[in-house]
């Protein structure tokens, strides 16, 4: 069956896509909409399909015309030894040592928000604490931030492609100039182990390590901006759980999992069929793009009881917020951490934290919000 749904009112970017999602899933797992940006495509709403495509080889993330350049979302044997590379340098030990400062970094900017009056914690806190984090994970200087956040911010406009050629743009310029002068002066930091990586006599080509950059400050600020931002709008949309994340802190892992299926950082992904694919009784045609609905996958009531309910408790709880399948999010330790860590110190500091307006959600591809407008203070003393 073939819907046609234009990309302002599609289920993807809605504002509110689960009604509609979950309308096209009972349609099947698959189904063929028109988007604005992409043409006809099959979206996947179905769960087990999701993660079944998103795992299978015969799928490229690259179209033929993009970017020849080898980088996380290669096909194999490029991706093979990209992300092999990369783990020699991106490793758990590194991102694991962040922590103390992680926690130092956030009550000092929890330290800065005004107790009176209403805060936008995106603008406050959600944008700034990842783009402080990888600056200082890349071995940026700490003056830099505000050029990073500039340069980077219109990554959350998604995918306008206006937007994503000046972020490309304007990254690329900041990043060519870091990888230089790390090559000139080494640090203890993943760009300098990115440059120094070796396996036997395979290393990082320059366009190679430019790439990686852009990825690393564009995709990795937006993801943790939505997440943390989302994962706090849940919460106080949410008393009861947020009642019960007070009175059992040590539930912030099983939250921030929560958050990521409930509100993903990003809608969807799309990939494309390098031959004809059997899917059950359709087929999808080499050439044919695949747009998987993480939103919808993540709400299906098959794999997911009460989807649409927030339970900070659920377990198991197999999300594919970051992908799945050699794709699965390079960053997603990283920013794991910077939420687990961010939204236990704020909801510790701020008893009286709440809702202080309305919020808009951006309707694209990059799931979360323009703004997040709260109280710190109690209610009298506003």
């Amino acid at each position: 069956m073939t819907s046609v749904i234009p990309l302002a009112e599609s289920p993807v970017c809605a504002a509110d896509p689960y009604p509609r999602l979950a309308r096209l899933r009972e349609l099947g797992p698959a189904v063929r909409v028109q988007t604005a940006f992409m043409g006809e495509v099959w979206l996947v709403t179905g769960y087990d399909l999701a993660r079944e495509l998103l795992a299978d080889p015969r799928f490229s993330r690259r179209g033929p015309e993009e970017n020849a350049v080898a980088a996380v979302d290669s096909d194999p044997p490029d991706h093979t030894r990209i992300r092999k590379l990369v783990g020699k340098a991106f490793t758990h030990r590194r991102i694991q040592s962040l922590e103390p400062w992680l926690r130092a970094l956030v009550d000092d900017m929890l330290d800065e928000l005004p107790t009176t009056g209403v805060v936008d914690l995106l603008d406050r806190f959600a944008y700034p604490l990842p783009i402080a984090v990888i600056s200082e994970l890349l071995g940026a200087p700490a003056a830099d931030r505000v050029d990073i956040r500039r340069r980077t911010e219109k990554i959350l406009a998604g995918e306008v492609a206006e937007n994503r050629e000046e972020v490309y743009a304007r990254t690329k310029e900041y990043v060519v100039g870091l990888i230089a002068a790390k090559r000139a002066e080494p640090g203890d930091d993943l760009m300098s182990a990115l440059i120094a990586a070796r396996d036997g006599d395979s290393r990082l080509s320059e366009p190679e390590l430019v790439e990686l950059g852009i990825a690393l400050i564009a995709a990795g600020y937006a993801t943790t901006t939505n997440l943390v931002g989302n994962g706090v709008h849940a919460l106080l949309t949410h008393p009861d759980q947020l009642a019960l994340l007070r009175a059992r802190p040590e539930l912030i892992e099983p939250a921030v999992e929560e958050f990521l299926r409930f509100e993903s950082s990003f809608s969807a992904a799309g990939q494309i069929a390098r031959e004809d694919v059997g899917v059950g009784d359709l087929t999808i045609r080499a050439g044919e793009v695949v747009l998987i609905s993480f939103c919808g996958a993540n709400r299906d009531p098959r794999r997911f009881p009460e989807p649409d309910r927030l339970d900070i408790t659920r377990s198991p709880n197999p999300h594919l917020a970051f992908s799945h399948g050699i794709h699965h999010c390079l960053g997603a330790p990283l920013a794991r951490l910077e939420a687990r860590v961010a939204i236990d110190a704020l909801v510790r500091r701020f008893p009286d934290l709440r809702l202080a307006g309305p919020v808009r959600w951006r309707e694209n591809i990059m799931r979360g919000l323009h703004e997040l407008p709260v109280a710190l203070a109690p209610e009298g003393d506003r």
